[in-house]
């Protein structure tokens, strides 16, 4: 099982982190996990040459062929953001942007969310399960939505802890669905 769990927020202890780690403890011990903190790399937004429609790679040379490799090695893809200004982060934006040259090397994969807003989270949801649908991802479930704007906020939606459990538990035993079972879970 190797999950690519990708944090988008810029605050790596805050609610949403803790959220995916909530979501990342249900995973069996054997699972290879590659975590990815878009605030520690370094890349650029899309610059729509439209290059990668011919050569299907992106012409920018940056961090983002890391998060290539990571998501075309992945089974299952969970995201970690916070809503900001009522949609995913910007690091988040940017990478979804560029993963237009891994058409179709998305396909089947299982995908799945966590979500810290202080309210509205709508778009932010909307926007994850619209990468996921055009990469003809498995939606792994609804998500979890937790509500909080400080530092530690999460901890008093136990909801959103409970869900962040329920998201990772689906994701593996949609693995298991498809894969197979595994003995060892």
């Amino acid at each position: 099982m190797k999950v690519a769990a990708i944090f988008a927020s810029p605050r790596k202890n805050g609610n949403s982190a803790q959220m995916l780690q909530t979501a990342l403890e249900e995973f069996p011990e054997h699972a290879e996990i590659h975590h990815i903190y878009l605030a520690d790399l370094d890349f650029s937004p899309c610059c729509a040459t439209r290059d990668c429609l011919q050569t299907g790679e992106c012409p920018i040379e940056d961090d983002m062929q890391k998060i290539y490799h990571d998501l075309r090695w992945a089974d299952i893809i969970l995201f970690a953001t916070g809503s900001q200004f009522g949609d995913v982060t910007a690091d988040l934006k940017a990478l979804i942007e560029r993963t237009w040259p891994l058409r179709g090397e998305l396909k089947n994969k299982i995908g799945g969310y966590v979500v810290s807003a202080r309210r509205y989270a709508e778009s932010t949801i909307n926007t994850l399960h619209a990468f996921m649908l055009r990469h003809q991802m498995i939606l792994g479930n609804s998500g979890a939505i937790g509500y909080g704007f400080d530092e530690g906020d999460i901890q008093n939606d136990p909801l959103a802890i409970e869900d962040s459990r329920k998201t990772g538990k689906r994701l593996v035993e949609l693995y298991q669905l498809i894969y197979g079972m595994d003995e060892d879970l």
